[in-house]
């Protein structure tokens, strides 16, 4: 026997459960950090204080929010797995062991620009600021573009059973919509994280620019 057993009633509830919720903030990432850069930059613009000053309040909890919540649920979806299906485990890792490079680098990328933004409003000019928000907001995207490949090969394998090549298992028939799929996701989770962010709003003038602002109107 090469992997240890783990037998609990309905294994794949407990995977579930973790998933579920590290999908639901992997694309509010992507969207929410969008948002900030996007905000920053309209308040920048138009030299409006108060708005400037609701991004960077707002940026801190984003930040916490996504870096670490995301962290712990992504590490709670490897331990589920491993523990649940450790041979489909092992095969998912040597398969797209270098999209998990490609993918973890961008990670790691995606929580020093969003660290360096969050500590950078009194640190950095605005257009360096800016700069670091695009390079986390690019980022976050990459991420997600590259775990996308890895989670429809589970559906639709494509080619790679016949050739083995990892770009084959990758670029899957179910790659590309899931990429749609998540991006536009993410766009509506921006907008939502700024409606939602904007109830908190004091200023009940500020609460309605921002509310239309993010509603297009």
């Amino acid at each position: 026997m090469n992997y240890p057993v783990w037998d609990r009633p309905a294994p794949g509830l407990l995977v579930a459960a973790v998933a579920i919720l590290h999908v639901f903030v992997s694309p509010f990432a992507v969207g929410g950090g969008l948002f900030l850069v996007v905000a920053e930059t309209k308040a920048r613009r138009e030299g409006d204080g108060a708005f400037l000053a609701f991004v960077r309040a707002l940026s801190r909890g984003f930040v916490l929010l996504t870096l670490v919540f995301g962290a712990l649920t992504g590490v709670g979806i490897w331990l589920t797995i491993g523990l649940v299906q450790p041979q489909a485990t092992s095969a998912l890792v040597t398969t797209f062991v270098w999209v998990w490079a490609i993918e973890w680098t961008f990670f790691a990328v995606e929580i020093a620009a969003a660290l360096v933004y969050v500590h950078g409003w009194d640190r950095l000019d605005a257009r360096t600021h800016l700069a670091v928000g695009w390079i986390y907001c690019a980022a976050s995207w990459a991420s997600l573009v590259a775990i996308s490949g890895i989670l429809s090969f589970m559906l639709t394998s494509g080619a790679w059973p016949q050739t083995q090549r990892v770009f084959d298992a990758w670029w899957n028939p179910g790659c590309a919509p899931m990429i749609a799929l998540r991006t536009a996701a993410a766009a509506f989770l921006a907008g939502l994280y700024a409606l939602f962010a904007a109830s908190f709003a004091r200023d009940a003038e500020l609460k309605s620019r921002v509310a239309r602002w993010a509603a297009m109107r």
